[in-house]
Formats: C-alpha cells, sequence, structure tokens
C-alpha cells in the first residue's frame, strides 16, 4: 500500500481518550473516547469506559451520538454525562443508573459542563444558548441544532452561558447563575455558591476580560473577585472553601491558557502567586489537600506535573518529553482518591494516547489501556523526528522539530515550514508533531518552528509577539529555514509552506513579503487583520497588535501587518483551503487573499468545505485535504517527481 494512504488511514483510525475521572472507589478510570473524525450529517462517536486498575476493560455507553464527560455520583454508583443523543448537536444531561441511561432535567442550551453538589441530590450544568460559537479549539462554528435557524440572529441581550440546577431525584431544573452575565467556567464553593470566570460580553470577545466571580446560587447574585489584564482558566475551591486557585497569562485563544498559579484567600481578597519564577505555563490546577495543589503544563518541548505547597515551594515535580494531557492544548493529569496517584493521557513520538497511571514519586507509568496498541505495527511510514535548535532574530533560543522521511536518499530533501497556530500554542513531543506526520510519509522533511510567542518558555517569551504580528517571529521562522539549509536537511531551492489559523495568517504573510517558497498552503487562516476583527468572533486581533483597533495606532498596526495590504509583487502559487462555518477566521478572510492574488495572476486555488469550523473534522474531508495538499507541494517542489509519483490519500 502507498505510504501516504497507509498514514492517513492509520491517522483516522486513531482513538482519543479524555474527560478522566476516577470511579468513587478509586478503583477504575472513566473515560470518554473518540474516533479521529466523523461521517458526514452526525456528531463524534465517542463513547463512555470504564477502565479497571486490574486491566478490565467494559463500554459504559453505546450512543446514539456522542456521550462524554462522564461524572461519578460522589455518595454512589450513578454516573451522570452529556450526550446529543436525543437532538443532533445539542449536549443534554443523561443519568446512568442500574436500569441504563435515561435523560434528566430541562435545559434550553447544550450543556458544557456539569457538576455533583457533594450530596449527590444535585447536578449544576453550565449551558451555551443557541446562537452563541463553539471556542477555536473546538471549532469555532455557531451553536445551532434542531430545525435550521431562519433567520439565524445574533443579540447579544438575549444569549449568554448559563448556570442550572437540575434535582437528581426529580428531573426538576432552575437557573441559578447570575441574570445579566455569561459564564465561562465554574467550580462549585459548597453546595450553594460557585467560582466563575463571568463576563458581560457573552461573545467570544467577552472571554478575553473574563473576571473572576464568586457567584451565591440562591439568590443569583454576583460578587467580582479579581480582575487581570490578562486571560483566566481553571478556577478551583479548595476543600475547606476558604481559598481559590486559578491560572493567569496571555492566551491567544480559550482552552490554552498556560499560566501562573494564582492563590485567592476568599476572606481577606488577597492575591499571591506560586513558583511563578518555575512554573508560569501551568493549564491544569486541582487541589491535593488544603495546603498544596497538583498542577500540570508546558515546559519547553514536553509537558511539566507535580505537586506544590501554598508556600510556593514544589514537592514533587517531573518533567518529560511527551505530552501529558488530552491534547498538546491541555497538559492535565488526574488524581486518584488516595492523593498518593493519578491518571493522564500520555503520548510521544512513536506512541499514541493511552491512559497511563503512576504513583507519586515513581519514575514510570504503568498503561491502563491499549486503544491504539496496534498502529505502531508495521507502520514504514512514521517519521525520525530530530528535536532542534537555532537562534531566531536578535539572537533568541528557539526549538522545533524536524521529520524526516525514512529511507530518504542521501542530500537535501524538499522541505515544507509547517507553522503552527495559536500562537500561545507549541508543537510537542506528540505522536503526531504539528499534525504533520502525513507530509513527512509523502516524503518531504518537515520543519515544525516554535517561534516567538508560543507556549512552554515562560510568560514572558510568550508575550513578545504582542505588538510585532509578522515581525521578529517571522523572522525566527526564516532563521530556522536557513538553519535546516546549512544543516543539509533542506534544498533551498524547493521550499514550501503551509500552516492553520495563526500559522495560516503566518503563510499568508510570507506569500505577500517574501518569494523563498515554492508553493504555500494556508488552512484557516488571516489575510486582513481590519476586516477579521470585524467579522469572527473573538478579540485577538486586538490583543495582538497591543491595543484596540478603535484606536489610530493600533488600526494602522492592523492593517499594516495584513497580508493583504503588502501583495506587492506575490509570486508563490497558494492553496487556500477553509471551512464555510469558520467564526474564529471567518471564509472572508480567504476569499480575499484567493481575489488578490487572482488579481495578480499568481497560480492559486480555493477549496472551502461545507459543515466545517476551524479545522477538518468529517473523515471524508480530512482525506480530500491530505490528497489535494500533498499534490499541492508534489508539483511545485519536485515536479519531475510528481510526474511519477502515485500518491494517494485514499
Amino acid at each position: 500500500m502507498d505510504l501516504l494512504r497507509d498514514c492517513v488511514e492509520r491517522l483516522d483510525r486513531l482513538r482519543h481518550p479524555s474527560d478522566l475521572c476516577f470511579a468513587r472507589g478509586g478503583d477504575a478510570v472513566i473515560a470518554t473516547v473518540s474516533p479521529a473524525s466523523h461521517k458526514a450529517g452526525e456528531s463524534y462517536q465517542s463513547r463512555l469506559w470504564r477502565f479497571g486498575l486490574d486491566g478490565s476493560a467494559a463500554a459504559l455507553t453505546d450512543g446514539p451520538g456522542s456521550d462524554s464527560a462522564p461524572r461519578p455520583s460522589p455518595v454512589d454508583e450513578r454516573l451522570a454525562f452529556l450526550s446529543d443523543r436525543s437532538l443532533h448537536g445539542k449536549r443534554s444531561v443523561f443519568l446512568r443508573e442500574k436500569e441504563g441511561a435515561r435523560p434528566i432535567g430541562e435545559i434550553p442550551g447544550t450543556v458544557e459542563d456539569l457538576r455533583w453538589t457533594s450530596d449527590g441530590a444535585a447536578l449544576i450544568a453550565l449551558a451555551a444558548d443557541r446562537g452563541l460559537d463553539a471556542g477555536a479549539t473546538e471549532g469555532a462554528m455557531r451553536l445551532a441544532w434542531g430545525e435550521i435557524e431562519d433567520p439565524a440572529v445574533t443579540d447579544p441581550r438575549q444569549a449568554r452561558r448559563r448556570l442550572y440546577r437540575i434535582d437528581a431525584a426529580s428531573g426538576a431544573t432552575a437557573e441559578v447563575g447570575p441574570e445579566d452575565l455569561t459564564i465561562w467556567e465554574f467550580d462549585l464553593l459548597g453546595d450553594g455558591a460557585a467560582l466563575a470566570l463571568v463576563s458581560a460580553d457573552p461573545s467570544e470577545r467577552g472571554w478575553y476580560r473574563a473576571r473572576l466571580a464568586h457567584l451565591d446560587l440562591a439568590r443569583r447574585t454576583t460578587e467580582i473577585l479579581h480582575e487581570s489584564a490578562w486571560q483566566l482558566q481553571g478556577p478551583a475551591a479548595d476543600p475547606a472553601g476558604r481559598r481559590v486557585a486559578f491560572l493567569e497569562g496571555w492566551s491567544s485563544d480559550r482552552g490554552l491558557v498556560a499560566g501562573a498559579i494564582r492563590i485567592l484567600d476568599l476572606a481577606s481578597g488577597r492575591v499571591t502567586s506560586l513558583a511563578e519564577d518555575k512554573l508560569s505555563n501551568v493549564t491544569a490546577l486541582q487541589w491535593r489537600d488544603a495546603e498544596s495543589l497538583w498542577f500540570a503544563g508546558w515546559h519547553r518541548l514536553g509537558s511539566v506535573y507535580g505537586v506544590i505547597g501554598l508556600d510556593g515551594v514544589i514537592r514533587w515535580m517531573t518533567e518529560e518529553d511527551a505530552v501529558i494531557g488530552p491534547s498538546s492544548f491541555l497538559a492535565q493529569i488526574t488524581p486518584a482518591p488516595d492523593g498518593q496517584s493519578f491518571a493522564a493521557v500520555r503520548e510521544a513520538v512513536g506512541q499514541p494516547p493511552e491512559i497511563m497511571l503512576k504513583r507519586l514519586g515513581d519514575k514510570d507509568w504503568r498503561a491502563l489501556t491499549r486503544l491504539n496498541g496496534s498502529l505502531m505495527q508495521g507502520f514504514d511510514a512514521y517519521p525520525e523526528v530530530r528535536a532542534i535548535a537555532w537562534s531566531g532574530a536578535e539572537g533568541l533560543a528557539m526549538e522545533g522539530f524536524v521529520l524526516l522521511p525514512r529511507n530518504r536518499k542521501p542530500g537535501p530533501l524538499p522541505m515544507i515550514c509547517d507553522i503552527h497556530g495559536g500562537p500561545t500554542w507549541a508543537v510537542k513531543h506528540g505522536f503526531d508533531p504539528g499534525f504533520a506526520l502525513t507530509y513527512a510519509a509523502a516524503g518531504f522533511a518537515v520543519f515544525l518552528p516554535n517561534y516567538r510567542g508560543n507556549a512552554g518558555w515562560g510568560q514572558a517569551f510568550s508575550r513578545l509577539n504582542i505588538g510585532d504580528p509578522g515581525g521578529a517571529e517571522f523572522e525566527d521562522i526564516l532563521a530556522g529555514i536557513d538553519h535546516c539549509i546549512a544543516q543539509g536537511i533542506a534544498d533551498a531551492a524547493r521550499l514550501g509552506v503551509t500552516g492553520a489559523s495563526y500559522g495560516g495568517y503566518l503563510t499568508a504573510w510570507a506569500v505577500a513579503t517574501t518569494d523563498r517558497f515554492r508553493a504555500a498552503i494556508m488552512v484557516s487562516g488571516i489575510a486582513n487583520n481590519w476586516s477579521s476583527h470585524y467579522s469572527c468572533n473573538h478579540a485577538f486581533s486586538e490583543w495582538i497588535v497591543g491595543g484596540p483597533l478603535t484606536e489610530e495606532r493600533f488600526k494602522r498596526l492592523a492593517i499594516d501587518r495584513s497580508p493583504m495590504m503588502r501583495l506587492d509583487k506575490p509570486r508563490t502559487p497558494t492553496l487556500i483551503v477553509h471551512g464555510s462555518e469558520d467564526r474564529c477566521t471567518p471564509l472572508g478572510q480567504a476569499q480575499e487573499l484567493y481575489a488578490g492574488l487572482a488579481e495578480r495572476g499568481v497560480e492559486c486555488e480555493l477549496v472551502v468545505y461545507p459543515r466545517e469550523g476551524h479545522g477538518l473534522r468529517e473523515d471524508a474531508h480530512r482525506r480530500d485535504f491530505w490528497r489535494r495538499a500533498v499534490a499541492w507541494f508534489d508539483r511545485h517542489l519536485r515536479p519531475d517527481d510528481h510526474l511519477r509519483s502515485d500518491h494517494r490519500a485514499g
């Protein structure tokens, strides 16, 4: 079988565990297991599984639709979870009991998170009203279900993210959150109060300025506890209800906060930081006891996790060349009830994601699952993955990866520079670094640069590109390409460039400002910072330029750093790929760049996938994209090989 097609088919067989939690007795881990893609007209066919610590495994749900977010009762064997089996696209609360699973509660929106009260008598659900959007890391599509919206109305006075209380016995449901604020995340503070991230603006723009608040669920009142110049994530109440831990840092997207640990004393309102000099890219926190926290986050090209005391002393910590968490968006560990061990999804180079167990102080993990156990068998196209370092602009130290095809011929190769998005994300030691395995399987060298502004090198590093989009960060990338050429990896005459989201923006910037690349593929990118800001659903543009676009200096910078404003003499053949329903980087961005290049006589092609948002999730679309993308780079980076090649993605 052709190596490219084999790679695409293997990646489509990947099963992804997430939503880990321990069963009440601590003898099993319950998780959501999801396929890599879904078919048109369906949601992801994810299911809940119980993986016993004794090696047993059992499916707990069988759909139809998508089952996710298992939440074991704190007092008995009931299991709450979310599913869209009743109405496609709308997640409702279900309760699994001895008699089977049944829906519970009447919530008008789609449920995004769920908590039991401590006595098991009720569930508190966070739900998004129809007409709001999913975050960028979850597709950035408008939330809708049932009949087609006709007309589709956006009205900030109506749609919000709300909290509801569901009586576990009767199903009686009541809204318990504030009447005038949207809620992004929450944790219960006892059974009658909550800690939450809230904003007056219910759109994705509001998230960037969310505030930490105390909610009285009976009175439906709000007290603001903390406001930040940056972004917040993961509020967690301590077991005694005296403090709240949370994360604070610059983040380009909801779900990507990698920040410093903050502790707020609820009695005094005083906020302190924990070991910010050592830990400033933490992504998840859980209380271990009243005086210490479990944490997980990013460190350079890998993950870091451990236990830290409220005195700022790190009790135990491990750094790994691996992704410890459900994805490279979120590093996370799940503590066991004994307080001495934990579970996590772990993946690394050559190692697909599996659920693993570990005890405090142990060096090695114990595998709990073999969901992808056969995936590496006979995987002849899996590349050599090299971590590399180079000096970027102003001599700043940079790190990234190069993927090299197995059984390659000696000498420099045609190379694709694949720029990740965010930019407060980074390519890590994962199974599919940068989601670029397929290009290596097709015989290309692939350069995966982590540039200034990325997560894993501290808060100061992550903020270096604020006010300078397309500036020094792009110089970092070009310097990395020069390093690959100097090392004999890349053929300087056969370079390609691609990227998605912010990587798509930098790809468009490359097309507009340099002729070093013989071909480009922009995926879900930004071509015009000005028009994107006023057609997208978020406030990223004003953050990356350093201030609101209503001010002249920031408006001028946004326009000046727009690829569309730099299309003087573009020459790079460019394939432009976009989802029709993308609300993060709207389709108009792809249409603008396509029209600008076509007007100037540049070879270009626009491919729009229906029903897709920020990224491709339908199986047929994913296969079609890889076929087109590899064919595009084949034609332009190795035209002689292309005439003889028989690459097929399926």
